[in-house]
């Protein structure tokens, strides 16, 4: 039998949001791509200063039933640390959707997932973006099977083309291929969080440091990998400006994951540095003449490289390279739109499955 993670959803830290548990319980529901026996639930307080009390789990379709640690149906997962439940035998089925309930009396868990979009996990309130308690989800099975990670920033966090991409890749190779979110909203390659921006905390550290804790966790076996544009966007709008690194800095950040996916034959594949003129950081504007020199002496570097798929330029706008086409842009001139991010996820599998 074979251990693999199923789903995955970053952890960020989220101290500014209060009361995400005001009923005392969460139910949200995880589509399934691989089809087990038995699964477990992994449960995270990484940025909680005090133990999360847990007081019951509940897994199930129609019927839900219990899901324990150590035999015990409620517990408390300790603070900075996570644990994984005992292994349930409960079937799960690929293409079908798992729902779990949550119940603990901390009103204000400061250790959350984000998302934006619905393709992968969900809650039974259709506008809820953020989720306590489980953070992965395993299955045992006798079927090899394998990964893949979409690695970036809110771009990647929020779910739209990440979402649609690598539910694209589950439904044309069934029952293969474990799903990873690896986004975190702010995040920069280079550097940690550094900013005056209420949403700092949740920055997390750089993503040439993050990316090999996440490797080093579990292994992958496809990667798709966005990332630079906050280490532009951010410099200057509540970032120190002289944080804005050079399009070197920025090539040898990008190196070092492509040598990384080398050394643990990670079969990589870079996504050019999207369009932000007209982006607006706490109503400050974040794009400059500079700024935009940088991202195309890096675009230049990436269009070189043989595991590069050329995002920017097919979300550009037609008249203004500089600027996200409003077809893909949900309004603030740096982020996908719900339509857009589905559409350069269904445009990206189409892309990889041809350099497969």
């Amino acid at each position: 039998m074979t251990v693999t993670t199923a789903w995955r959803q970053m952890v960020a830290h989220f101290p500014n949001l209060t009361l995400q548990n005001p009923m005392g319980s969460q139910t949200m529901q995880i589509w399934q791509p691989l089809s087990a026996p038995r699964i477990r639930l992994e449960l995270a307080n990484d940025f909680g200063q005090q133990p999360l009390s847990i007081t019951g789990i509940q897994v199930g379709n129609n019927t839900l039933i219990p899901i324990t640690w150590h035999g015990q149906t409620s517990f408390s997962v300790p603070a900075h640390q996570r644990c994984w439940t005992d292994w349930l035998d409960y079937p799960v089925t690929t293409g079908e959707w798992l729902t779990i309930k949550l119940e603990s009396p901390e009103k204000q868990p400061v250790t959350l997932i984000q998302t934006l979009d619905h393709t992968l996990f969900k809650g039974i309130n259709s506008s809820q973006q953020y989720f306590w308690g489980v953070d992965a989800l395993q299955v045992e099975r006798s079927a090899a099977t394998k990964t893949i990670m979409c690695f970036g920033d809110s771009l990647t966090n929020q779910g739209y083309y990440a979402g649609s991409l690598m539910q694209a890749l589950a439904l044309a190779q069934p029952d293969q291929w474990g799903l990873i979110n690896g986004g975190i909203s702010g995040n920069r390659l280079l550097r940690a969080g550094n900013s005056t921006s209420k949403w700092v905390a949740s920055f997390g550290a750089a993503g040439i440091e993050r990316l090999p804790q996440l490797l080093a966790q579990q292994s992958v076996d496809r990667l798709v990998a966005m990332a630079g544009l906050n280490d532009l966007l951010q410099p200057g709008v509540g970032t120190p400006l002289g944080e804005l690194p050079t399009a070197a800095a920025l090539i040898a950040g990008l190196q070092r994951i492509q040598r990384l996916a080398a050394q643990q034959a990670i079969k990589l594949t870079l996504l050019t540095i999207t369009p932000f003129k007209g982006a607006l950081v706490d109503q400050l504007p974040a794009w400059s003449p500079a700024k935009e020199q940088i991202r195309q002496a890096v675009n230049a570097y990436l269009r070189t490289q043989p595991a590069t798929i050329d995002l920017a330029s097919y979300v550009a706008d037609s008249m203004d390279s500089c600027r996200l086409a409003a077809q893909f842009d949900c309004g603030d001139a740096t982020h996908f739109s719900a339509a857009g991010g589905h559409q350069i996820g269904q445009w990206l599998w189409h892309k990889l499955a041809l350099t497969s």
